[in-house]
């Protein structure tokens, strides 16, 4: 089995502090992707987020839709200033399984991590969910599928 990195931009949130909420319409359409991965079959076998409250909470919503019962773990090195290398590193460091690993960060950082990882670049609007299949290396991967808000399915 290979490991399959699922990144997510959180929700829609009121603003880019660090407590800011989600709002609503975040919350609602973090649920329905949680929803909708359930019923593709996504069980994480390892979370983690950025330890601000609108990741967080992404994380929690989409985990808790999931029915999953993976711990999750909030690392500063997913904060939106942080550095692709630094994140990538703090995720190796944890041993990352094989399966479905869900990472819930923010923007800038979340892009750098997809192009870092494929090589290319990808729009991440709030709520953007990226699957990223590693390499047995996994400091690269290949872009498996994308789930948006812009997207007519979502």
């Amino acid at each position: 089995m290979a490991i399959l990195l699922c990144l997510l931009r959180h929700g829609r949130a009121s603003g880019q502090g660090a407590d800011a909420p989600l709002l609503p319409e975040g919350e609602a359409y973090v649920a329905a992707l949680g929803r909708r991965l359930a019923r593709e079959g996504c069980k994480p076998v390892a979370a983690y987020s950025s330890t601000l409250k609108r990741a967080h909470d992404t994380a929690t919503i989409v985990l808790g839709e999931l029915g999953s019962s993976t711990p999750l773990v909030q690392l500063r090195q997913l904060a939106p200033e942080a550095g692709a290398a630094d994140a990538l590193e703090a995720l190796a460091s944890r041993g990352l399984p094989d399966g479905s690993v869900l990472v819930v960060s923010h923007l800038p950082l979340i892009a750098q991590l997809a192009r870092a990882l494929t090589g290319g670049s990808v729009d991440f609007l709030p709520g953007t969910f990226v699957e990223i299949e590693l390499d047995a290396g996994q400091s690269s991967g290949a872009l498996r599928r994308r789930i948006g808000p812009d997207d007519p399915d979502a």
